[in-house]
């Protein structure tokens, strides 16, 4: 990994972090206070994943999951609960302006690590919907099978 692209990273985590964090819960039609169940898995999962970035062998699945888990049951369309992992891309954009840090060759580590974490979410958002999915086409054949046994009795 980018050795400049982790000091960004290092050097403001906690306004990304802060920043991210908003930005996902402004995804819920409620105001979320920070408090709830849902912003405190939101906030350790977040920070992990912004942890993992700048090693260079990063392991973030089970941070992802816990934040893919909530959004797929959300009635979200999936563009718009995935859009907060593009959140940071464009919020370290915004830092990597302001210092004359930012090469070409850490912008291109910042881009790749960013895509290849919005692709990994977009993976483990769809193995969750599909879970989703799976048990209600488990509970119709359920309620089929007992509305059939009502009938024959």
């Amino acid at each position: 990994m980018n050795a400049i692209f982790a000091k960004l990273l290092e050097a403001n985590k906690k306004s990304i972090l802060v920043q991210w964090l908003d930005c996902a819960l402004a995804l819920f039609p409620e105001k979320m206070a920070y408090s709830t169940p849902v912003a405190m898995v939101f906030s350790g999962a977040l920070e992990k994943i912004l942890s993992s970035l700048g090693k260079s062998e990063s392991d973030c699945r089970e941070a992802l999951d816990d934040v893919t888990r909530i959004l797929a049951v959300q009635n979200f369309p999936p563009s718009k609960a995935l859009s907060i992992f593009l959140e940071p891309k464009l919020i370290l954009r915004d830092i990597m302006m302001k210092t004359t840090l930012a090469d070409t060759l850490t912008q291109e580590a910042f881009n790749s690590r960013f895509d290849a974490l919005t692709l990994e979410a977009f993976d483990s958002y769809m193995r969750h919907r599909e879970k989703i999915y799976q048990l209600k086409v488990e509970e119709g054949s359920r309620r089929m099978y007992m509305a059939l046994r009502r009938a024959e009795a």
